[in-house]
């Protein structure tokens, strides 16, 4: 995954849906509401299954928005990171992982996508 950011060309989306440049705003802005917790939680404020329930919200949130698009490379990158969010955070919270798991991810989030 590389750091991209949405276009703002406001084109319209396959089938006549959102601008592509608002469905790419609202994956990164769902993909930031899990990267905004994650330097608390990896300093130990805020606990794994906090940090497990925000990514899954972020995911779904941000993979509802970019359903309609036809993929983009800018698509691709945040449906993948935000894939990624879901499937770790589901994980975790089903058993199959543990905090130190969901702290890789975050950090990799951080690294890729961070500011």
């Amino acid at each position: 995954m590389q750091g991209h950011h949405p276009s703002a060309s406001g084109a319209a989306a396959p089938g006549g849906g959102a601008p592509a440049g608002d469905a790419l705003a609202h994956m990164h802005a769902a993909l930031g509401q899990a990267l905004a917790v994650a330097p608390s939680f990896l300093r130990g404020e805020v606990d794994a299954g906090h940090m497990a329930n925000t990514m899954v919200a972020a995911a779904r949130q941000g993979l509802q928005a970019g359903a309609s698009l036809e993929p983009p490379a800018q698509a691709r990158a945040l449906g993948a990171a935000l894939h990624e969010l879901q499937v770790c955070g589901s994980g975790y919270l089903a058993g199959r992982c543990d905090g130190a798991c969901v702290a890789r991810t975050m950090t990799a989030m951080l690294r890729e996508f961070g500011r």
